[in-house]
């Protein structure tokens, strides 16, 4: 007797159309499903990723947003009266969101000297700004922009020249660096600052210092204090809670390919009844047309998962290895044992829809057969 393979190939070669058609459908589902695992990977990764710090931000209490907020130098003088001995150094930030040559960046203006002192920047590429209309990036908006030493950055009408690029460990928003004079010329001053940086002796206990401000009239009248590391957190949590919903639909994506196959499966069973009867006369039990039936079933979900896996990492590639969601730079990409886990997940799910679908025929024909 033939193979079972044998009987497998030539059922898929009979009908190429929709086998096609069939591994078409199912790469389209196994794109959406590599993707969202990509999304849900970076942003785990993000919710990790801001560590503790003892440093305080005021921002006007009426804003949510940053650039919403206003802060007068007052404030900060303030500040440091409140608590000499804990504040280490207080100085502004001016901070837009910008869309910049296409890309919706944070664009911050601080002392040259505070940017890694202070900011926790690290030059990883180039040089700091130190002339003109020079600025530096942070990773993730290099890349989502394609940015690089020597660049020119459109801003108000200002070409700015990327000097360097920097890591950030404490956020992960794509974002633009210029000095706090350069900051001052393209925005102008009759909007102030947005942010007051209050940076904390290592001594100081950044909750007490909080409270101790917002004690005062001369804060607490205007202004919120927030813990540094906490503001970040929350500001992150917008793009971190799409780790819920994007597990969610990697679920989904795992059910559609099951359904797939069952749908394909039931008209398979459907149009060939008098096949399936005839080879069942000729000796072929009901398990092995099950087992040629979870052959075709397997041969297509391998072919639409190499498919679909070349197009989402071909994707991928195009988007520069990242997205932004929320001003937040998301890295994505396709790790060996993600893409291993979803093309063991798929072939489980794709056999899964073939023994619901043909249970039934099974269950029937052995009842025939007790008959």
């Amino acid at each position: 007797m033939l193979p079972l393979g044998y009987f497998t190939f030539r059922d898929l070669l009979h009908d190429r159309w929709r086998s096609l058609m069939t591994i078409i459908t199912l790469a389209a589902i196994v794109v959406g499903y590599l993707l969202l695992v990509s999304l849900a990977q970076a942003t785990v990764s993000l919710s990790k990723r801001t560590p503790i710090t003892n440093n305080l931000l005021l921002i006007a209490a009426d804003t949510i947003d940053p650039m919403d907020s206003t802060v007068d130098e007052a404030a900060l003088q303030a500040a440091q009266e409140i608590a000499p001995d804990q504040i280490r150094l207080a100085f502004p930030i001016i901070f837009r969101h910008l869309t910049v040559e296409g890309h919706i960046l944070q664009v911050r203006a601080v002392a040259l000297e505070e940017m890694s002192a202070s900011q926790a920047l690290t030059l990883v590429q180039g040089r700091w700004p130190d002339g003109p209309h020079q600025a530096v990036v942070s990773e993730g908006a290099a890349q989502l922009g394609s940015w690089k030493i020597g660049s020119k950055l459109n801003i108000y009408g200002t070409d700015f020249l990327v000097t360097g690029v920097v890591h950030n460990e404490e956020n992960a928003f794509g974002s633009l660096w210029m000095t706090y004079p350069e900051g001052q010329q393209l925005f102008g001053v009759s909007r102030g600052f947005q942010v007051g940086y209050l940076s904390l002796a290592p001594s100081a206990d950044p909750q007490i210092v909080r409270s101790r401000l917002l004690a005062d009239p001369r804060i607490s009248a205007h202004y919120a204090v927030y813990l540094e590391h906490a503001y970040t957190d929350s500001y992150n949590q917008s793009s971190s809670n799409l780790t819920v919903l994007s597990g969610l639909m990697v679920l989904v994506s795992l059910l559609a390919v099951m359904f797939g196959t069952y749908n394909a499966t039931i008209l398979s069973l459907t149009e060939r009844g008098l096949e399936i009867g005839q080879l069942h006369l000729i000796g072929f039990t009901l398990n092995k047309l099950r087992l040629i039936l979870c052959g075709r079933a397997l041969v297509l979900t391998l072919a639409a998962y190499g498919l679909g896996w070349l197009v989402s990492q071909a994707f991928i590639d195009h988007q520069h290895l990242g997205a932004s969601v929320a001003l937040v730079y998301l890295g994505l990409g396709l790790t060996p044992f993600s893409s291993l886990l979803g093309l063991g997940l798929a072939v489980v799910f794709a056999i899964l829809g073939v023994w619901l679908a043909t249970g039934r025929m099974v269950v029937l024909g052995e009842l025939m057969e007790r008959e």
